[in-house]
């Protein structure tokens, strides 16, 4: 019987050698308890039967007689199967038994080595799975948002006492592992769309960088390194360029109207960039994908009645209107004293009120929603901006009927001294003129200091 154990031991480890490490134990070392399961689970090995092998011989992985020999046996079973995780478990047993063995050493090593790699692709078939569907534009467009709160939450992190702290840390770290993962499915819609090869790598490039840094963001913000709010600046930077590269004409509108808002109520300007160009940017990426969205949404009108029309009439307008905006846009950039910011907001009025709506009164579904969220935003700087003109003509209507007051009063004196004469007309239309010039620079300056005490903090200098 023993010559029998020790014959099959040795076929095993004659079958096991050429691809890993193979077991070479001398009988003598182990007592015959378990034999049986083991002869079994050796005979299933050697004809091929992985699954009944794996069966027979994993429960020994638990015993002190054969543990060591049988995790080993299931480790590479495991592996030529392409299980890594179960493989490095079974090799991790095996290691335990004798941390001192370089065979075991070696076979572990060779086990988790591929590991990381594996998990990242199961991690992205994961996400890629879940983001089916989903209107790449609008996830941009999200990711965008969130990147700016967090790293406003982030630049006043460390305000809060110790255990607050590690609490909110591990939040917003979790908050920036779920940003980098939009770039995967935006990624993959970017290099479809693009036909030439060299730009699409550099695409690509670009991509797997600013995944790469919003990762290494999360990591700083869970360790409390002060980098991290310098590390979110430049993710904040690149989802926002991509978003200018992904979103949809009604999305494009809704940040437009938000940023030139933000331009005309003289907002401080967020991560260094100016308002007023963001809005430039927008309408610039309206004007380029416009045309194509029209057209691919009359298609989808003609087939789907639930959709209200958009007639070539509305499309027409739009185009110059987008046009128009443009070129206000511009001269808004160009020059030291912005002109026309109020009367290019109107014409981004104008163009959110031609773009067809949903059955919600939203225009394009998703994209229709971020146009909303878009005009949310405004809703209340439009009702402070009218205060501020109530009041300020409140203020003007207070000082005219005063001088009306007082004009008899002046009178009576010219009356009574009889030495003044009345002034002609001209230098009546003169002094029409000059107070009518100083009501409205006074209303002018008081609309401006209103509206930039009710203007609201930018979102890196919120008290969070």
């Amino acid at each position: 019987m023993p010559m029998t154990i020790l014959r099959i031991t040795v076929l095993l480890a004659c079958a096991v050698a050429p691809v890993w490490c193979a077991v070479a134990e001398d009988g003598a070392r182990h007592p015959p308890t378990d034999v049986d399961a083991w002869n079994e689970g050796v005979e299933f090995y050697r004809a091929g039967d992985t699954t009944n092998a794996l069966k027979t011989l994993r429960p020994l992985m638990l015993t002190k007689s054969h543990g060591a020999r049988a995790a080993e046996v299931v480790a590479k079973l495991e592996y030529e199967r392409g299980n890594l995780e179960e493989a490095a478990a079974a090799a991790q047993v095996a290691l335990r038994a004798d941390p001192s063995d370089e065979r075991a050493v070696r076979n572990f090593t060779r086990a988790v080595d591929g590991l990381p790699a594996m998990r990242e692709a199961k991690h992205i078939d994961e996400v890629l799975k879940a983001s089916q569907g989903k209107d790449p534009g609008s996830l941009m467009l999200a990711a965008t948002r969130d990147a700016r709160n967090l790293m406003a939450q982030t630049g006043g992190m460390s305000t809060n006492p110790p255990a607050r702290l590690v609490a909110l840390s591990d939040a917003l770290s979790a908050k920036a592992k779920s940003l980098a993962d939009v770039w995967l499915p935006v990624k993959e819609t970017i290099c479809r769309a693009v036909t030439n090869e060299e730009q699409a790598a550099t695409i690509v490039m670009q991509v797997d960088r600013a995944r790469e840094k919003t990762r290494l963001a999360a990591g700083q913000i869970a360790d409390l390194d002060a980098a991290a709010y310098s590390t979110l600046s430049d993710v904040e930077h690149d989802f926002t360029r991509f978003l200018k590269m992904t979103a949809m004409p009604p999305a494009a509108i809704g940040e437009d109207v938000v940023a030139q808002s933000n331009a005309w109520m003289d907002v401080e300007a967020f991560n260094g960039r100016s308002w007023q160009q963001d809005a430039l940017d927008f309408t610039r990426v309206f004007r380029e994908k416009f045309p194509a969205w029209a057209r691919a949404y009359e298609q989808q009108a003609q087939s789907d009645t639930n959709r209200p029309p958009f007639t070539a009439e509305d499309q027409a307008k739009i185009s110059a209107l987008a046009t128009e905006l443009e070129k206000l846009q511009m001269g808004c950039v160009e020059k030291p004293v912005p002109p026309d910011q109020e009367r290019a907001l109107g014409i981004l009025r104008q163009i959110q009120e031609l773009l067809p709506k949903d059955g919600s009164g939203q225009g394009g579904g998703e994209q229709g929603q971020n146009q909303q969220s878009g005009q949310n935003q405004q809703q209340g700087q439009d009702e402070n901006r009218q205060q501020n003109q109530d009041q300020s003509g409140a203020q003007q209507n207070e000082g005219e009927n005063g001088e009306q007051e007082e004009e008899p009063a002046d009178k009576d004196e010219q009356d009574d001294g009889g030495e003044e004469e009345e002034p002609s007309e001209e230098d009546k239309e003169i002094d029409a003129v000059l107070r009518k010039a100083q009501e409205r620079s006074d209303e002018h300056e008081a609309d401006k200091k209103a509206r930039m005490r009710r203007a609201p903090l930018p979102p890196n200098e919120r008290d969070w």
